[in-house]
């Protein structure tokens, strides 16, 4: 044997030497143990963390004499894998192969790999290596059900609900509670072995008040993606809660008994045990008897309870209802007899339409409110008995807001789910009609509905007589049509009609409203008219306003209905035109507003310009047909005028005041180039002796544009430095108040001086916002992180000029074109307009800095006027110049004072400081107090004698005069606090006055 051997190592090695001596290569190749594996990588792909996967390596014998396979291992050590030599003969024949089996079983989740490493004995190929990779996923951990609801506990009660575990690996799996309130919730137990399933309790322990949220996460390894059971619970305070709560009693006298009821809802997951019920005051008794009853979860159980007053006024009690659950506990419902429930009160409780000719219609106004101070009432609708064809009513309002009906048809209408009425001042108001069809008297029941818990019903009674009347013979002004001529497209102007009653019979009216509004250009600014009756020799008038958007010609048309069966209806032709003109109005609309008929009326004014870059011939400026002839030009335009570019004149026009109601006309201003004439709607109204009424309307609250009016002039260094120095903190106030401020700034210079003074327009502004050349943002928001430096920086205009005429720079600064456009056609500098600055809902206040009096030429009240119109008709409050000027000889300034400054900040309602003080934080505070609020001060156009006979309303209903104060400062009235109208509502102050001096 061993010699077989030897002789056998002796071949081989002879052949070797043979091989080697010969240079035979192939030879010698023929007799090598050639060794190869079959793969050089191994992906396992996802293989969840605790399962196992396994894949082969075989090494081949690829050469001609056998080899022993010796060893296979990881070389990472990776104890997510497992590498071993397979079982069998070690020894490799030619053409045969040798198993290496590596199994891949993760234990973590993510990218796991590893080296193989292969040794044989063979000549060629005796080690090789395999690269061997895998992902961990997560493990499949059965959990059921997902979803744990607690539902609802009481506190420091608990609650076990189970959920089954089922680990499907040989890795042990862990439990942990984690989440938003984690505390509240245990699990009882922390481990689930391998490859077994398991029943998990878990519960619920609330020690606090509220939802309450967590999670019950299994892993299978740290950092692994855990299986998830969503805990959720609730914990109350007791098991019941009661509806309604507190439980309301109707007021009584002392001595009578009333009943009420709440009805006690247990919410929680168990059933419970009433006790007993306990009141705190023995003028509450319960009529229920509940006790020994149990409650299942949701079950409902009704209290009846009773009231005995025992003394007058209100009474408030405590009803505890003992019950048992995990142990013993209690609910409490406040028991109210204050009427403090939500009541249902409406005003007045019957209407009596009086005498309507057949035809005619005329409407009242009821008032529904909520008469208790606990919550909101819900308003539900009407509905009508007995005669309710011959009434109706409209849609339900709160202030400006119309509310339409969800559903029904009259004498039915629906407002669901229900319209809130909070207690205190919100009221829902609704108009109702009389509109007889025929002869007779006639009576209906108009119901009131709402939630009220014990009177959910109001009944109003509507009664009205009607009576024939001959047709109606009537006058409708202006004819044949309402023109409106040319308004520039972006803005509006009203006109007026008037209708009159000539004949000897009553004219019905009814159904006054806009029957074509030419695309939404027309409309009745104060709503469509319910209608009425005109006596013999009387009349009325309305408001129709024509507001495009684009340019174009438009038709409308006006309707209304009157008492003449042969021709019940009537038309008025409405037409206008939108083109853009090179002239501008300023004020745009000349507004006499209410005038005593024993007071002598001052003439008003308006500026006409030529906004264009060329010259303008305007030919004529004459009064159109109106509703009357109350209006006139003091100066009548005799010749054409030719206006250069930024060039204008005054038109200067007076009312006769002698006809009672109001009065509308059109002035036109006409112009070769222009086929239309541009509008200037001239409007007044005169009033009886002695009497003046001043109207308003409630604007926005929170937002101010703030133009400083800054002199150039020589000697302004100091006085500039100091408005510089006060804007951080100004700006910081009006954060503080809630005020957002736009801010722009112009000089006192209207032609230009010199190139010292900077920002391109050499001193000479004429209004443009400061720098013109744009070098730095012109119009500054109070939000801009830079708005204190940008401000501070284009209040430095420089010094170079030597004339002021602030005024006149203002009111082209708010005027158009500057201010409708982003480029001043007349002027070369480019992107030199305005527009941006002023918001039509923020209020305007203009603060003047100058050491010397306003040179403009033209008359302070001009300036006042126009301020007062900026914001269109009834905004007059709404705009405020304030002035830092001198104010006594003692200010060593260029002007010895500032009469004209000052006549315009009084008249507009604006304050004047001296502009020698120390500092400018008094005024600049005043700017912006208030504006973080509805306006609470409106001015009035005259003083009144005293305040016997002042009366206010607001929205047509009167205020009691508990609710403002008359400032005679200021001449305004001021509502206080808690009475400030809404925004958009109307304001009407009635008083005797004094007659001013023309």
């Amino acid at each position: 044997m061993r010699m077989g051997l030897t002789g056998r190592g002796l071949t081989l090695a002879l052949l070797v030497t043979i091989g080697t001596a010969c240079h035979e290569g192939k030879e010698t190749r023929a007799v090598q143990a050639t060794a190869v594996v079959d793969t050089d990588l191994l992906d396992f792909g996802d293989v969840p963390v605790g399962e196992w996967r396994e894949r082969k390596v075989r090494i081949r014998n690829v050469g001609y004499v056998p080899f022993s396979a010796l060893d296979a291992l990881g070389l990472a050590n990776n104890p997510s894998y497992e590498v071993e030599l397979g079982e069998g003969a070690e020894r490799v024949l030619p053409g045969e192969s040798h198993v290496v089996h590596v199994r891949f079983h993760p234990l973590t989740e993510g990218l796991a790999t590893e080296t193989v490493h292969v040794k044989t004995d063979a000549n060629q190929g005796a080690e090789a290596q395999v690269q061997a990779m895998g992902v961990g996923t997560p493990t499949p951990i059965g959990v059921e059900p997902p979803f744990l609801d607690y539902e609802t506990l009481e506190v420091d009660s608990e609650r076990t609900l189970e959920v089954t575990v089922t680990n499907p690996v040989d890795l042990p799996l862990t439990l942990t509670v984690a989440g938003t309130h984690p505390d509240p919730f245990a699990a009882d137990t922390i481990t689930i072995p391998p490859l077994s399933s398991r029943k998990v309790s878990t519960r619920y322990l609330p020690r606090a008040l509220g939802n309450m949220g967590a999670r019950l996460e299994i892993l299978s390894c740290e950092g692994c993606t855990p299986a998830t059971v969503e805990l959720k619970g609730n914990s109350v305070a007791s098991a019941f809660v009661f509806d309604p709560a507190p439980v309301p009693f109707d007021l009584i006298p002392v001595h009578e008994r009333t009943q009420s009821y709440t009805r006690a809802r247990n919410i929680t997951w168990r059933p419970v045990t009433i006790e007993r019920l306990v009141t705190s005051d023995h003028a509450f008794v319960p009529l229920s008897r509940p006790e020994g009853s149990s409650v299942a979860p949701g079950e409902v159980v009704e209290m009846q309870m009773e009231f005995a007053a025992r003394y007058s006024g209100p009474n408030v009690g405590d009803l505890t209802v003992h019950y048992t659950s995990d142990k013993a506990r209690n609910s409490q419902v406040i028991l109210d007899a204050r009427g403090g429930r939500p009541t249902l009160a409406v005003t007045p409780v019957s209407l009596d339409f009086g005498e309507v000719p057949v035809g005619g219609k005329v409407e009242r106004v009821i008032r529904i409110s909520n008469a208790g101070t606990n919550g909101p009432l819900q308003f539900l609708g009407v509905a009508a008995g007995g005669d309710s064809p011959q009434f109706s009513v409209d849609v339900p309002t709160r202030g400006t807001e119309a509310y339409p009906w969800s559903g029904g048809v009259w004498p039915v209408l629906e407002a669901t789910p229900g319209l809130p009425i909070a207690p205190g001042t919100d009221a829902l108001e609704l108009k109702v009609y009389f509109e007889p069809t025929s002869v007779g008297t006639w009576t209906a029941a108009l119901r009131v509905r709402s939630d009220d818990l014990f009177n959910p019903e109001r009944e109003i009674i509507l009664t009205g007589r009607s009576r024939a009347t001959a047709p109606c013979v009537y006058e409708l002004t202006p004819q044949p049509v309402m023109d409106f001529g040319n308004v520039t497209p972006g803005r509006g102007a009203v006109q007026g009609f008037y209708f009159r009653n000539p004949g000897s019979a009553e004219c019905a009216v009814k159904n006054i409203h806009i029957s074509n509004n030419g695309g939404g250009v027309f409309f009745m600014p104060g709503g469509r008219l319910t209608g009425g009756v005109v006596p013999y020799d009387s009349g009325f008038s309305a408001m129709v306003a024509f507001r495009p958007q684009a340019e174009g010609d438009f038709t409308g048309e006006l309707q209304l209905t009157v008492s003449n069966p042969a021709a019940p209806m009537v038309r008025l032709p409405l037409k206008g035109v939108s083109r853009q003109s090179c002239l501008v109005a300023s004020p745009s609309f000349v507004d006499f507003g209410p005038i005593r008929y024993d007071c002598a009326a001052a003439p008003r004014k308006t500026y006409v310009a030529n906004r264009c870059s060329s010259p303008v011939t305007v030919t004529g400026a004459d009064i159109g047909n109106g509703t009357s002839h109350q209006f006139s030009l003091v100066m009548p335009m005799t010749a054409p005028v030719t206006l250069g570019p930024g060039a204008g004149f005054e038109l200067e026009i007076g009312y006769a005041r002698n006809v009672h109601g109001q009065h509308f006309s059109p002035l036109y201003l006409r112009t070769p180039n222009e086929p239309s004439p541009l509008l200037v709607p001239l409007l007044a109204e005169t009033n009886h002796e002695g009497i003046q009424v001043d109207r308003y309307t409630q604007g926005t609250d929170s937002q101010l544009d703030v133009l400083f009016v800054v002199s150039n002039t020589t000697t302004m260094q100091q006085y500039q430095d100091r408005l510089k120095e006060a804007i951080p903190q100004w700006l910081q106030a009006a954060q503080t108040n809630g005020v957002d401020v736009r801010v722009g700034v112009t000089s006192t210079g209207l032609v230009a001086r010199g190139p010292q003074c900077g920002g391109g327009a050499n001193g000479g502004e004429a209004g443009r916002l400061f720098p013109v050349d744009g070098s730095r943002p012109r119009v500054v928001s109070s939000s801009s992180a830079t708005a204190a430096a940008d401000i501070q920086a284009n209040l430095g205009v420089g010094m170079c000029h030597n004339l002021v005429q602030g005024l006149e720079t203002m009111r082209q600064a708010l005027s158009a074109p500057l201010s409708e456009q982003m480029d001043d056609p007349r002027t070369p500098q480019a992107n030199d307009g305005n527009s941006g600055f002023v918001r039509a809902a923020a209020r305007m206040a203009v603060v003047v800095l100058a050491d010397e009096d306003d040179n403009s030429g033209f008359g302070p009240e001009s300036y006042i006027q126009f301020l007062q119109t900026l914001k269109g008709t009834g905004m007059s409050h709404r705009s405020r110049l304030y002035g830092l000027v001198p104010t006594d000889a003692g200010c060593a300034t260029a002007g010895s004072g500032s009469a004209r400054f000052t006549a315009v900040a009084h008249g507009t309602g604006g304050q004047v400081a001296n502009i020698c003080g120390q500092n400018y934080d008094g005024l600049l505070d005043q700017v912006i107090q208030g504006a973080g609020e509805p306006q609470a001060d409106f001015p009035l156009t005259a003083a009144p004698t005293g305040l016997g006979e002042m009366a206010v309303r607001v929205q047509g209903q009167p205020v009691p005069a508990t609710q403002w104060v008359y400032d005679a400062e200021q001449n305004a009235i001021v509502f206080q606090p808690g009475a400030v109208p809404l925004a958009g509502q109307s304001v009407e102050v009635r008083y005797r006055s004094l007659c001013a001096v023309p």
